[in-house]
């Protein structure tokens, strides 16, 4: 694992990013803040010096996002951060919807159209990322 202020760094200009996406890109911005809730998730592991709990024992046992969500769940309950744990489990879903379009092939629709209409759930995307932000900062 890297300095903590690259992960953090990182969240910060993802962040940026999805700011910028937000009105002409909404899936773009969907998909930046859910990178930079995980770059959080990446600090956060950091300072408490957690990060063995990130890395894939190369056994196959998930993929790395499996592990962090595993690692976002034990944080949450620990800390009785419930928003924390839903918070990230929606920005994960979501940006899955805008990654594979997953859902959306039913509907005849890209990713950009579905959240140009569903403006709401963009707007989401970043309060929920100012959710991760307050407990993982």
């Amino acid at each position: 694992m890297c300095n903590p202020t690259v992960y953090r760094k990182q969240a910060e200009f993802n962040e940026q990013t999805a700011i910028a996406a937000k009105q002409g890109f909404p899936d773009w911005a969907v998909i930046m803040c859910f990178y930079a809730a995980l770059h959080w998730v990446n600090d956060y592991a950091v300072q408490q010096q957690e990060t063995q709990e990130l890395e894939s024992s190369g056994d196959n046992e998930g993929s790395l996002h499996t592990i962090r969500r595993s690692y976002v769940k034990k944080i949450s309950r620990k800390n009785k951060w419930r928003d924390l744990e839903d918070a990230y489990v929606f920005l994960f879903g979501v940006s899955m919807t805008a990654r594979y379009l997953r859902g959306l092939e039913k509907l005849n629709r890209t990713a950009r159209e579905h959240y140009s209409h569903n403006k709401d759930i963009v707007q989401k995307c970043f309060d929920e990322l100012e959710v991760i932000k307050s407990r993982l900062s």
